[in-house]
């Protein structure tokens, strides 16, 4: 069974929960190998006491919880979590200069965690027996005196080994690099040494509350008042700040720089929050593989169709524009790489194309309709092979002429703001000489320049407030779609707009025997070969293969019912 890395996990050979954080990769070369410290709660209460873990780290940061699945296994873990990200983040954010009162604010909490760990039951005198069977009385704290007059000694060679000196000599008292561990603390060097140096004055300051608390006092520590509050740098600094801090953060830096259209952009967002929902925050930093996996999984007991093409695909290029600008955005690893849905297709449920009996009915049906889009979108994807939402939006201002005068339609972005699906969707195709005989030109002549399908009797353009707000156009798509579904053509397998496309590749080869680079070109489609690519279909060649569908005797047909097959 896969587990999730971000939530406590088991451990084979023991019952005990285990924490587990991969490292991000920007960090591993930078992190190896070291020590981690991490301070955890004994007891699930806000006020408990802390027990210290220390991990090495590797690949990964990983240790035990020390206890079994359970509420405060679940605190650790949430804990764990906190401060290991703080960590990974303070690294991140490179050294800090701290100024001196920075400094003597560190020096404060010191002293102050100290103080916590020993005021309870304070070092004291003890009786030990030594080798001669006499007793000999020992004073901790007299130790620890000596101690500190040994670290500061080795302080005042200020040097990197007397400093390290230094920190060996009163590690029984204080480990201190474990210490800005567990508080997420990285110094510059000179800031380090500066902490090392002011350190034998607070062990003495400790030494001598503790030696009050020995005797019984317990009046407020005077010497903590003279620490000022933590003013430690809490901002990450200009680079970091630019940093994505959360899904939308990222999803607006994408949308930005990749141009989608207003429907891929709204379905988009709603693949954001149902994985956010998953997850339970909104932190694209914090998503591991595991995560990816087990949303993939969900989906599919869903029954959800297409995951590769649709909630994969829309992860995977979130992160992927995150990885092409890692400087600013922080994304370190793609955890949607390489996770896909085996989902085979099943016979009996893939899309089919109309047939001639339903182009047939449609056409005719259409040439009695009075609504514009009625009456001409069916025709002119029916001599095109165009997407409804291409012809949906086209604007009068859009039927040109090609170099040797005849009428024809650019298909490509709309004045107002209208998408296209691609580069390749940009193109010029020339109008079926039916749909001319039949009084195309005469409409578009009165409708005007602006939009031919939407916007009213005036034709008016689109006014969008935000770039996710659906054009206008893909509400007179559906309107079609549904109109056809009204012509008895229920069928689940055809799709009542989209099936004209299918329908239009076969027809087009079968009556005029038109090449597939020709198709492809008439119909928007992406060339089959990068030598394709090269390809310019004349609008010349393009009418030659259009003529050879007699659209007007398909309609005719229908009338009659003798659907020539």
């Amino acid at each position: 069974m896969v587990m999730r890395i971000s939530r406590p996990m088991k451990r084979a050979g023991t019952k005990n929960e285990q924490f587990k954080k991969r490292v991000p990769s920007d960090l591993l070369s930078v992190l190896r190998g070291k020590k981690l410290t991490i301070p955890l709660p004994e007891t699930s209460s806000h006020d408990s006491p802390i027990y210290i873990v220390e991990a090495t780290i590797s690949d990964m940061v990983a240790f035990s919880l020390g206890v079994p699945a359970s509420t405060i296994a679940k605190v650790r873990h949430a804990v764990a979590l906190r401060h290991v990200e703080a960590f990974f983040e303070a690294t991140r954010n490179g050294p800090k200069d701290l100024s001196h009162m920075q400094l003597m604010s560190l020096l404060g909490e010191i002293h102050s965690e100290l103080i916590r760990q020993h005021e309870d039951n304070p070092p004291a005198r003890h009786r030990i027996l030594v080798e001669d069977d006499s007793v000999e009385e020992l004073d901790e704290l007299s130790e620890w005196r000596e101690m500190i007059s040994e670290c500061e000694l080795n302080v005042f060679q200020q040097s990197a080994q007397g400093r390290a000196n230094a920190l060996a000599v009163v590690r029984r008292i204080i480990d201190v690099n474990a210490f800005l561990t567990s508080r997420a603390v990285l110094l510059s060097e000179k800031s380090y040494a500066d902490l090392i140096e002011g350190l034998p004055e607070t062990l003495r300051r400790v030494t001598d509350t503790l030696s009050e608390r020995v005797k019984g006092n317990y009046a407020p520590d005077v010497h903590l008042a003279n620490y000022p509050k933590r003013s430690l740098p809490t901002g990450t600094g200009p680079a970091s700040d630019k940093r994505v801090k959360t899904f939308d953060d990222l999803f607006e830096r994408w949308k930005v720089a990749d141009k989608r259209s207003a429907s891929t952009i709204s379905t988009w967002r709603g693949y954001l929050a149902r994985f956010k929902k998953f997850v339970g925050h909104d932190d694209p930093h914090r998503v591991e593989r595991t995560d990816a996996l087990l949303w993939k999984d969900s989906l599919l007991e869903e029954g959800r169709k297409k995951i590769n093409t649709t909630y994969l695909a829309t992860f995977n290029a979130l992160y992927r524009f995150g990885l092409e600008n890692r400087e600013t955005t922080g994304i370190s690893f793609n955890p949607f790489d390489g996770v896909k849905a085996a989902q085979k297709s099943v016979a009996g449920t893939g899309r089919i194309p109309f047939s001639r009996a339903d182009v047939a009915l449609i056409l005719s049906a259409a040439r009695s309709e009075t609504l514009p889009h009625l009456r001409w979108i069916p025709w002119l994807q029916a001599q095109s092979g165009a997407r409804v939402a291409e012809i949906g939006q086209l604007w009068g201002s859009m039927i040109v002429k090609d170099d040797n005068g005849h009428p024809c339609m650019y298909i490509g972005p709309s004045p107002d703001g209208g998408s296209i699906k691609n580069d390749e969707s940009e193109r010029t195709v020339p109008l079926h000489p039916d749909i001319i005989e039949d009084g195309f030109l005469e409409f578009v002549a009165k409708r005007g320049s602006g939009p031919l399908f939407y916007g009213g009797s005036a034709g008016k353009p689109a006014k969008r407030v935000r770039d996710d707000q659906k054009h206008p156009s893909k509400g007179v798509s559906n309107r079609v779609g549904q109109w056809v579904r009204g012509l008895g053509i229920t069928d689940p397998r055809k799709a009542p707009t989209h099936s004209f496309r299918h329908w239009y590749k076969v027809e087009l080869q079968r009556r005029s025997k038109c090449s597939d680079r020709l198709v492809d070109a008439i119909q928007g489609h992406a060339a089959a070969s990068d030598a394709g690519g090269y390809y310019k279909a004349e609008t010349s060649d393009m009418l030659q293969a259009i003529s050879q569908l007699d659209l007007m005797a398909l309609a005719d047909s229908a009338r009659s019912s003798e659907v020539a097959v």
